[in-house]
């Protein structure tokens, strides 16, 4: 039998799926925030999700819920939606500005629009990055695969920007 916070996690999985969907492109977690009721809370205590690289942590995003966390944990995961590193501007125009040196833009796109298969979720990295990653896949074993597109909407290729993972 699930738990309330299994049972909540749920919903909110479902939801971001079905928001990313019916949207048919870039979907901020500004706009998940927003939308979705139960995924954010600006109080005490909050989950933040955190990625480490290269002996650095990185956020995508702050101030969830606890199943709102379990729920972006689920979505990515399970490769149920695809996600796309990108530079700020999209956040700018849904009227979100964060000011956390170790915040990581993303946006989430239909899993039919991944381009990349990471060992953790599914990505959309712009042709350019494409071409690179196919290089280097076939120079030594890379824990990349690639993967063909089936999507015909709208993707951020021109807001990508991984620059705070790079260092």
């Amino acid at each position: 039998m699930k738990t309330d916070l299994e049972k909540e996690t749920a919903r909110i999985a479902d939801a971001i799926v079905e928001l990313v969907e019916r949207t048919d492109g870039p979907v901020t977690l500004a706009r998940v925030q927003q939308e979705i009721s139960g995924f954010a809370k600006h109080e005490a205590p909050s989950w933040k999700h955190v990625v480490r690289h290269g002996g650095r942590e990185t956020s995508f995003w702050s101030e969830m819920t606890e199943a709102g966390l379990a729920a972006l944990h689920n979505v990515m995961r399970e490769r149920r939606i695809a996600i796309q590193f990108v530079n700020v501007l999209p956040y700018f125009m849904d009227g979100c500005m964060i000011e956390n040196g170790g915040w990581q833009p993303i946006v989430l796109l239909p899993a039919r629009a991944a381009n990349v298969e990471s060992q953790n979720w599914h990505l959309r990295v712009p042709q350019k990055v494409y071409d690179h990653i196919a290089e280097r896949a076939a120079e030594r074993n890379t824990r990349l695969r690639l993967l063909t597109p089936h999507y015909d909407g709208a993707t951020a290729d021109r807001f990508f920007d991984v620059t705070p993972m790079q260092q």
